[in-house]
């Protein structure tokens, strides 16, 4: 993954965000765990877009047209929609409960841990 730093990306309070192939970062104290824990989301946005470009070829292929590229984010749409869902439903951090979050969270210390994590390992946290 190509990291690029920068002042714009993310926005202001936050020090990195992934957009698969790339992190952006923002904060000059950006060290090997916060790669790492960005690494992670790389790894769930590659799965998710796999399951996006998937989708958008079956309902293509059912006639949706160009509609159907509305499939590929499928990794964000999730985010947000489980951000609101535990932002309405639960206490605390939503953001911390975010199943992407928590996995990236819980592993982030772990230096192997993308070497050995299975496909689709945040779905543990949901």
């Amino acid at each position: 993954m190509l990291i690029i730093r920068n002042h714009i990306i993310p926005f202001d309070g936050f020090e990195a965000l992934t957009f698969w192939p790339f992190i952006f970062v923002r904060s000059n104290d950006f060290d090997k765990v916060d790669e790492n824990h960005e690494r992670i989301h790389g790894s769930q946005q590659l799965e998710m877009l796999i399951v996006g470009i998937v989708l958008a070829v079956v309902l293509g292929a059912s006639g949706c047209g160009w509609w159907s590229l509305f499939a590929l984010p499928i990794f964000f749409y999730w985010y947000l929609i489980e951000w609101a869902i535990r932002k309405i439903f639960c206490s605390g951090n939503a953001y911390r409960k975010i199943a992407f979050e928590a996995e990236a969270y819980a592993n982030q210390d772990d230096m192997e841990y993308l070497r050995h994590r299975k496909p689709f390992a945040w779905i543990k946290y949901l």
